[in-house]
C-alpha cells in the first residue's frame, strides 16, 4: 500500500485535533472509518503513530515526524491544485503564491504582506530551509520566493525566472552562553568550537547543512551535533545553559543569557535572494522594498552585525 493524500490528510487531522472523532468530523468521515484507516497505515508502516491518553490522542515521536512531513506534502499538493484551478478558470480570483525561508525578518514582513498585491489572494509558504523554494518556483507552484543560499553555492534556476541578490554576503554568527569564555572576544575561530556540542535544525533540507559541515571539516573537525530542535525557545534554552552552541542568522535579535559572536574570517556566510516569475514582478518589487526597510531595522538592532555591515558595504549593494 502506498500512502496517498487521503492518508496524509487523516494523519494531519488526527495530529492537529488530538482526537479521532474530531478528525473524522473535520474530514467528513465516520469515526470507525478514521480508526480503520489509521490502523491500516500503522500496519503498513510497521510503527505506532498515535497513542491514547487522558489528554486525548497524542502522536508518538515517529508520529510527530510523519505528521510534520504530511503537512509539508499536503501544502505542495494544495498549491498545485490551486495553480491548476486558476489555469482552468483564468477569470477566478488571482492568487499570489509566496515562498519564504524562515528568518528573523519574516515576523516583521508579516505585517506588510497585504501591501504586495491589492487584487490577489495571498498564499504564504514558510520553509525552515531554502531547498524547496527554487524547485517550487521552477515548477510554477510559487510566484515569488525569498530565501538564502550559502555564499558561492547558487541554486540553478529554470529558464524564465528572474533573480536579484538582495544581500551578497551575510555572515553567520555563533550563539553561545553569555557566561562562556568564548564570549569574551570580538570573534571566535571556527576551530575553537571543535570540542563543543552543537544544536541543529532537523528540518533544514537546503544546502546549508552540507555547507556548514564542509566548513567545519576545512577547520579540522566534524561538528558534534547532540541536539536537534526546530523551536527557537528550546534552542535558546540549551544555549543559555551552556550545553550547546548554534549558528544564527546575523539579524537575530538579542536574547537574555546569550552572546552572538562573529566567526573569525567569516567562513560561513549566506546570500539573501529574491526570485520571481515574470508575471509577478510588481509584487516582487514591492516585497523588495518592504524587505529592505525591515532588514535595515534588524541590522541596526544587532550590534555585532551592524558593525560588520558598516565595514563591508560591498556585501549589500542592493540595500542602501
Amino acid at each position: 500500500m502506498d500512502l496517498g493524500p487521503h492518508h496524509l490528510r487523516m494523519i494531519e487531522a488526527v495530529a492537529a485535533t488530538g482526537s479521532i472523532s474530531k478528525a473524522a468530523a473535520r474530514l467528513g468521515l465516520t469515526q470507525p472509518a478514521v480508526s480503520t484507516m489509521l490502523r491500516r497505515v500503522e500496519g503498513h508502516l510497521g510503527v505506532q503513530l498515535f497513542v491514547r491518553s487522558p489528554e486525548g490522542v497524542l502522536p508518538t515521536p515517529v508520529g510527530a515526524e510523519v505528521a510534520t512531513r504530511a503537512r509539508a506534502a499536503l501544502a505542495c499538493i494544495d498549491d498545485l491544485n490551486a495553480a491548476l484551478a486558476h489555469r482552468r478558470d483564468p477569470a477566478s480570483v488571482p492568487s499570489l503564491r509566496l515562498g519564504v525561508q524562515a528568518c528573523p525578518a519574516l515576523t516583521r514582513l508579516s505585517d506588510h504582506l497585504g501591501e504586495l498585491s491589492a487584487s490577489a489572494r495571498l498564499h504564504l509558504r514558510v520553509d525552515p530551509g531554502g531547498g524547496r523554494i527554487p524547485a517550487l518556483l521552477g515548477s510554477g507552484a510559487l510566484d515569488v520566493g525569498l530565501f538564502q543560499e550559502p555564499a558561492g553555492h547558487g541554486s540553478p534556476l529554470r529558464e524564465g525566472l528572474r533573480r536579484l541578490v538582495l544581500v551578497e554576503r551575510e555572515p553567520a554568527l555563533v550563539g553561545m552562553s553569555a557566561a562562556s569564555p568564548l564570549a569574551a572576544g570580538r570573534t571566535v575561530a571556527l576551530a575553537e568550537l571543535a570540542e563543543h556540542d552543537w544544536i541543529d535544525d532537523p528540518l533544514d533540507d537546503g544546502p546549508w547543512p552540507a555547507y556548514f559541515r564542509a566548513a567545519c571539516a576545512a577547520a579540522g573537525f566534524q561538528p558534534r551535533v547532540r541536539f536537534w530542535a526546530t523551536d527557537w525557545q528550546i534552542s535558546s534554552s540549551l544555549i543559555r545553559s551552556g550545553r550547546a552552541i548554534g549558528i544564527y542568522q546575523p539579524t537575530a535579535g538579542p536574547r537574555d543569557g546569550m552572546a552572538f559572536r562573529r566567526i573569525t574570517g567569516d567562513p560561513l556566510a549566506q546570500r539573501v535572494v529574491l526570485v520571481w516569475r515574470p508575471e509577478a514582478e510588481d509584487a516582487a518589487m514591492r516585497l523588495r522594498a518592504v524587505f529592505t526597510d525591515v532588514y535595515l531595522e534588524l541590522v541596526r538592532a544587532q550590534r555585532v552585525y551592524g558593525e560588520w555591515w558598516d565595514e563591508h558595504p560591498e556585501a549589500h549593494p542592493a540595500l542602501r
